[in-house]
């Protein structure tokens, strides 16, 4: 039996050695795809046909040398010889009609070679040290023309589920598909468009840059929320020149990076001659797929080492939750002797929810950019530059049809694409799938035209004075534009019978500059020592207090009512003054199982509700922040930005009946480090202090949280009011690796986990005075003497198929002694739901 095992493993090992197999893509010479190609084994009948998309796979359970490429519509056959068994990511290339014959073979070497025994590398080599003087900011001076598109819809759509979905307005998609010879089972349906055309001002790195025209086409409910068109702001622009090429929140190593060589490896295909240049075409492959790489070729001119086009795309083994791949197309043109500049550009990703595979249907969002008409070497003088339009309003530059026909920018297909989102502006079908995409991406309902509902996902929660807390908010909101908006919500707690609530209405008061008025009322119970550092004190946008699974005891709620006028100075989209009045009363929300009491200065008197009226001075600035939207609520692009906020807080005794003077000064300072193929490490630090002494309402507690969750910038293992301050430091590091460790572990890797490191801290100190005024049932311990911290770390990206919205954190924390009685846990294990990339 033993002997008859042996054999079959043997037997089956033999065959999986010996089996050849060919996978790839067949173009023509102009990167078009090609199908009817034949592509056999020499000597065999083993054959198969490249499809309409050009690709083809071909197996054999021998080895086989040699393929053969017959493409009958050229009379073509040719032979090409294989050096290995396995060839994936083949690309035959027909080069042009009277040169059919060289076809060019391209795959992923079994070996990759060294810096000297690869051409290549002296070509990556002028490349690196050419870098600035082929960068348009080397000039003197530039003007020129850029016309930009952003298409965003569904594709991969069966062309019988669309049938019954379009249903009338099938038959037009048709008409305009059937110039894509590809477009025949698998259909793309746009839902929403925006075009901008923009003139371009450039002088030694100063910038200006004027809105021309822009132009938005979308179904009746894309952009409701900002659900959509949030989810179109993909790509910015992407300069492959650059070390890193960033697109959402993550860091791509670039192709052309000084440190491409350890992530990549290049192949040099062909040179030949063009116009009197030896051009050069070098290809590149990942060397792990599941890392945050491209795969793909580009062009290069000898002598100035200029990329004239480069073409590269993710593989499907990227290790990014709901994304199936990312393309990036650009050609640079000859703008004056040998000086290259961009010249059209295309970037498209496709999003999916269950797989990565081709086929399923998913969203794509497609980008577009042509630059044209350069202008060189002829400067404006200095106050030229310092001259900006600004954009306030979504319809400020609106123009006729007629402009953006004759615009030398638009894409051919623009007018069909625009033609299909009109026809289908009253498909109920379409119109309830892009709903859902908005739903589930602003958390926002329609109750009627002019009012949501929402957020869904703060609907219950719970803590032990209230059990369960129901919560049902509203909003008005008509256009995304709106100038006026109001914010509502209410909470019923099942236990202690209640009902609390708030309100606030912000008004847009002027556009340039940007001014925006805002008043609010709260009667609610808010979890003190969870709160975090705002610029703004209107509504609460988030609780830690309140979660469905929770530790320990959560009784230290405080009942809190605060009516609070804000004004808020936008001096650019990234540099913000925000003043505001607050008036409030706070008192426990249980007063027999928390209390909250103290004395007023020189009294003994016992107080239970403090009275506080007090005025926030913050600067808040962002650098780098994508802003869009003309409302009076702007919306933030992905890609993370630092900030840095200082607020000053100033208390004043006997106004509206307030209890105490005091003075209060905090700084925040967050900064996202991309540190290129090795991930991105997320710091923040928070810095505070209060000149007076205040009770324990207005003091800082240490930021806690007694959920089960990841709650960011709060330590874990610490209960509500375990360490209270009034002079702090607290700092929160985070390491995403974004796969870098576990895409190397065998087996691991096919998980498609990522993993993650954290450390924070906390060190402050309270005074004598604050602690001999203040007279509630907790004690008053800072980390004064030792630094408090908790350290771990985490698997992220956990899920099934595409979306892997999960995220496991194992913490610890340094010694640290009872509070009350009860010690904290020394171990957790806290998770996370947030749905990502």
């Amino acid at each position: 039996m033993k002997k008859k095992l042996s054999f079959l493993f043997t037997f089956i090992f033999m065959l999986s050695y010996s089996q050849t197999k060919v996978k790839g893509i067949v173009y023509d010479e102009l990167d078009r795809p090609v199908d009817s190609v034949k592509i056999s084994f020499k000597g065999t009948a083993i054959s198969t046909l490249s499809s309409e998309k050009g690709k083809f796979l071909l197996s054999s359970e021998q080895e086989h040398s040699t393929l053969v490429v017959t493409y009958e519509k050229k009379h073509l056959v040719r032979e090409i010889p294989l050096d290995r068994r396995v060839n994936r990511n083949i690309e035959i290339r027909l080069n042009s009609e009277k040169a059919l014959q060289e076809i060019t073979l391209v795959g992923k070497s079994k070996k990759k070679l060294s810096k000297k025994e690869n051409p290549a590398y002296k070509i990556l080599q002028g490349i690196w040290k050419n870098k600035e003087r082929n960068d348009i900011h080397s000039l003197e001076s530039y003007d020129y023309h850029r016309y930009t598109s952003i298409n965003m819809g569904l594709n991969n759509m069966d062309s019988i589920l669309a049938k019954k979905v379009l249903g009338d307005e099938y038959k037009t998609l048709r008409k305009v598909l059937a110039k894509d010879e590809q477009a025949e089972e698998k259909i793309a349906i746009p839902v929403f468009m925006n075009e901008l055309s923009e003139r371009i001002y450039g002088k030694k790195n100063r910038e200006r840059i004027d809105t021309e025209g822009e132009r938005k086409s979308g179904l009746n409910e894309v952009g409701r929320g900002f659900g959509v068109e949030r989810f179109s702001q993909v790509f910015n622009e992407i300069n492959p020149y650059e070390d890193d090429i960033r697109i959402l929140d993550k860091s791509f190593v670039s192709p052309l990076s000084s440190r491409g060589y350890g992530v990549y490896q290049y192949a040099l295909k062909d040179s030949v001659n063009e116009g009197g240049h030896m051009v050069y075409t070098i290809h590149f492959f990942p060397l792990n797929s599941g890392d945050l790489l491209f795969q793909g070729r580009f062009k290069v001119v000898d002598g100035i080492f200029a990329v004239t086009d480069i073409w590269m795309k993710t593989t499907r083994q990227i290790n990014m939750s709901l994304v199936r791949d990312f393309s990036i197309e650009k050609h640079y043109t000859e703008v004056k002797d040998d000086f290259y500049l961009p010249g059209k550009s295309q970037y498209e990703g496709n999003f999916t929810l269950f797989s990565k595979r081709k086929d399923e249907m998913g969203v794509y969002v497609k980008k577009e950019i042509n630059d044209y008409e350069y202008l060189l070497d002829q400067p404006h003088d200095d106050a030229f530059y310092q001259q900006i339009i600004v954009q306030t309003r979504s319809d400020q530059f609106e123009k006729p049809d007629e402009y953006w026909k004759t615009s030398s920018g638009a894409s051919e297909d623009t007018e069909e694409t625009l033609k299909i989102i009109q026809g289908l502006k009253s498909n109920k079908k379409i119109n309830r799938i892009t709903n859902i995409i908005t739903i589930a991406s602003t958390g926002y309902v329609d109750v009627f035209k002019g009012l949501q509902t929402g957020s869904l996902w703060k609907t219950v929660s719970s803590n032990n004075i209230e059990g369960l807390r129901l919560r049902m908010g509203f909003r008005t909101y008509k256009t995304e534009d709106d100038k006026l908006r109001f914010n509502f919500y209410g909470v019923y707690g099942v236990d202690d019978r209640k009902f609390k609530y708030g309100i606030e209405g912000i008004y847009l008061l002027s556009s340039q500059p940007r001014i925006v008025l805002g008043a609010s009322h709260l009667r609610d119970n808010l979890q003190l020592a969870s709160r975090l550092i705002s610029p703004s004190d209107l509504l609460p946008k988030s609780s830690n207090a309140n979660s469905l699974i929770r530790r320990g005891e959560n009784y230290y709620l405080s009942n809190v009512m605060r009516n609070t006028i804000n004004f808020d100075w936008a001096i650019n989209n990234n540099l913000h003054i925000n003043i505001s009045g607050v008036h409030q009363q706070i008192e426990s929300a249980d007063p027999k199982l928390f209390s909250m009491n103290y004395t007023l200065p020189n009294s003994s008197e016992i107080q239970n509700k403090l009275t506080d009226f007090a005025t926030n001075i913050s600067v808040t600035y962002t650098p780098g922040r994508n802003v869009y939207g003309y409302g009076v609520e702007q919306k933030f692009g992905k890609l993370p930005y630092p900030t840095f906020l200082l607020k000053y807080t100033k208390g004043y005794k006997g106004l509206m009946n307030s209890d105490f003077n005091y003075n209060k000064l905090q700084l925040l300072i967050k900064e996202n480090f991309f540190l290129s193929n090795f991930g991105v490490l997320n710091a923040s630090l928070e810095l505070g202090k209060t000149f007076n002494p205040v009770p324990l309402p207005l003091l800082s507690p240490v930021t806690a949280d007694q959920s089960l969750s990841v709650v960011p910038n709060s330590f874990a293992l610490l209960n509500y009011y375990n360490f209270t301050t009034d002079t702090y430091m607290m700092g929160h590091f985070e390491h995403h690796f974004n796969g870098f460790i576990l895409n190397r572990i065998p087996l691991i890797k096919k998980l498609k986990w990522r993993s993650l490191i954290f450390y924070r801290f906390a060190y402050g100190s309270i005074s004598q005075n604050n602690i001999e005024i203040n007279k509630s049932s907790i004690d008053y311990v800072a980390p004064h003497n030792n630094v408090y911290s908790e350290y771990g770390f985490g698997i992220e990206n956990v899920g099934y198929g595409n979306i892997r919205p999960f995220r496991v954190d194992f913490v610890w924390r340094s010694t640290m002694g009872e509070f009350s009685g009860i010690v904290p846990p020394s171990f957790g294990v806290r998770f996370g739901f947030k749905p990502g990339f």
